[in-house]
């Protein structure tokens, strides 16, 4: 059997797994291929190939993907993954990511539908989902690598995204220079995994109450991001405008 046909054979018992409610232990395993990523992707539809890895992370890898030709950035939560601790290997449950990737997919399709400046999402299938591709011959960079000409205008849209967020219930709760991409001049926010959900009326409250540290946090974040282009942002002055709109108006 070849490597593409063991991926697909994984595949299905994953699924199969998932769909019977089964949960994985925590066992000793290895990191997937990108043989094994890009079988498990184009067998659920989501990309034709997978070309390249963009970029990784403590839970998910990023990849250049094609669909019909055209680029797609894929985003995959590992289903194994290795923690900092040194010689230190755990599994994470299936139904584990493929919730996580589920609940990112839904904060970045309701961050699209509201405005944000996000990568559009495409679409997901178990711990996986495919957005936009930010770039060109390449990928755009991150705020962290970019060169502003204006970076005091982009220093506002960077608040405007927190803004429009917020007017989407949404509180990002990781926001640096590693997930905002700045291209064709404009400010994209991406990443998904810790934000806050404040849809629910029957506990808005608390959770607003709650996600206020990571609402100051993303904004303080930003003003050391901005520093080193000489812009001066005020983020507890902003964090009192926007948490005190937020309380008058939903509360």
């Amino acid at each position: 059997m070849s490597n593409k046909e063991l991926a697909s054979a994984r595949s299905f018992w994953k699924r199969k797994e998932l769909l019977a409610g089964r949960r994985s232990r925590y066992v000793e395993v290895q990191e997937v291929s990108l043989d094994s990523v890009a079988a498990d992707a184009v067998d659920n539809g989501l990309v034709d190939e997978v070309v390249a890895v963009l970029g990784t992370g403590k839970e998910a890898n990023v990849y250049l993907g094609l669909w019909k030709g055209s680029p797609l950035a894929l985003k995959v939560y590992r289903l194994h993954s290795t923690p900092h601790r040194k010689k230190a290997k755990i599994g994470y449950a299936p139904d584990m990511m493929g919730a996580m990737a589920a609940r990112e997919f839904t904060t970045l399709d309701k961050a699209y539908r509201a405005g944000v400046p996000v990568p559009t999402p495409a679409r997901r299938a178990d711990n996986m989902f495919t957005m936009r591709f930010l770039g060109e011959d390449e990928k755009a960079p991150l705020l962290k690598e970019a060169v502003l000409d204006e970076p005091e205008q982009v220093a506002e849209q960077a608040i405007a995204i927190v803004e429009k967020l917020l007017r989407a219930f949404i509180i990002h709760g990781d926001l640096s220079e590693y997930n905002l991409v700045y291209h064709d001049g404009r400010l994209f926010v991406m990443d998904f995994p810790q934000a806050v959900d404040l849809s629910s009326r029957v506990d808005r409250s608390a959770k607003f109450e709650s996600g206020k540290d990571l609402l100051l946090r993303d904004l303080r974040n930003l003003e050391r991001c901005f520093s080193r282009f000489g812009v001066e942002l005020d983020p507890e002055g902003e964090y009192d405008r926007l948490s005190s709109w937020f309380e008058n108006e939903y509360f």
